[in-house]
């Protein structure tokens, strides 16, 4: 009995699996996360909204994180299971060292590390909880991570 209540209270004490992106919650509508983000998003004209089955992009924005301002875009289920990814990244390649570091601090060392040497581009990846983050660098354009729901 007393290695599971310990098994228990280890469980209730340990800090939450990282889930969702900041103000916004998997699965909500792009309604609900231009609210959330209290005027730093905004939803994309349907006109407008680029279809990457099994995505659309509904809102983009931006959010501040530290030091960095980070251009935001959020991508929704088309089949109408809300939100699915949040893809965010500096505005300028001179702040990708300092992303970098930001990932880092948030999720830890890179779990994947990849990309095309040659062509001086780094992909860094880590699962955290119910999130994949997939960041992208290149000496062409500013960094970016994707952050999606598992599954």
């Amino acid at each position: 009995m007393r290695p599971l209540a310990l098994g228990l209270a280890a469980m209730l004490l340990a800090p939450p699996a990282l889930a969702d992106w900041q103000y916004t919650r998997w699965g909500m509508t792009p309604e609900q996360v231009v609210a959330a983000s209290r005027g730093k998003v905004a939803l994309l004209p349907e006109a407008r909204r680029p279809r990457v089955p099994p995505l659309v992009t509904a809102a983009s924005g931006e959010f501040t994180d530290g030091t960095l301002v980070l251009r935001t875009v959020f991508s929704f289920a088309i089949a109408g299971n809300g939100l699915e990814c949040v893809t965010y990244g500096v505005r300028s390649r001179d702040d990708d060292e300092a992303f970098k570091a930001l990932l880092t601090r948030r999720f830890g060392p890179p779990q994947t590390t990849g990309g095309l040497a040659f062509l001086g581009m780094t992909q860094l990846g880590w699962v955290v909880g119910n999130d994949e983050i997939n960041a992208s660098f290149s000496p062409d354009d500013p960094g970016y991570a994707m952050q999606c729901r598992k599954g």
